[in-house]
């Protein structure tokens, strides 16, 4: 989270700013966020049968970002193809975790508002739907210099941000200190 105020306090007094664009930072701020995001909730997946492909989801969808960073879209202009890419393997590992918690025994259920995987998957899941209905519309709305557009993606990231950090606090209140 520390990360995050820093960058965000630092993109509004254009410290990133490089020939009025900072979507040089974006690139690299959206794929370390990810990783952070996306190990996060494969730690949290319980089975076997479920962790190998995300974790290969994960791994190729970084490789890829990183290719295309690289080699398609430079590094000075928005990876829209990597981040929808980021954007997608989230959803599905958040649906993934959501998909175990159902099947899981009621008692074990009961205690689901107790868990901080399910609030960090929750508060991740809404985010990311957020940036994938953001990243999806950037690339034919963003360049018409659309004012109507500039307010929506205002109050799309303010609603995302607000459900993320306040799933990320209750996720940190259930966190249980570990008894030796």
């Amino acid at each position: 989270m520390l990360f995050i105020v820093a960058y965000e306090t630092a993109s509004f007094y254009k410290v990133f700013s490089v020939n009025h664009s900072n979507l040089w930072a974006v690139n690299i701020v959206e794929l370390i966020e990810f990783m952070f995001y996306s190990f996060s909730i494969y730690t949290n997946l319980g089975t076997a049968r479920y962790k190998r492909p995300i974790l290969i989801a994960i791994v190729g969808s970084i490789i890829y970002s990183v290719l295309s960073l690289l080699l398609i879209h430079g590094f000075w202009k928005l990876n829209i193809s990597g981040i929808l890419l980021q954007t997608l393997v989230i959803i599905v590992a958040c649906g993934v975790y959501f998909r175990q918690l159902i099947s899981l025994p009621s008692a074990q259920a009961f205690n689901l508002l107790k868990q901080p995987g399910f609030w960090l998957n929750t508060g991740v899941l809404f985010f990311y739907l957020g940036e994938f209905l953001f990243f999806a519309s950037f690339s034919y709305l963003a360049y018409k210099n659309s004012f109507a557009y500039l307010q929506f993606w205002m109050v799309v990231s303010s609603i995302a941000n607000v459900l993320l950090y306040g799933c990320l606090i209750a996720c940190f209140l259930y966190v249980k200190p570990s008894t030796r």
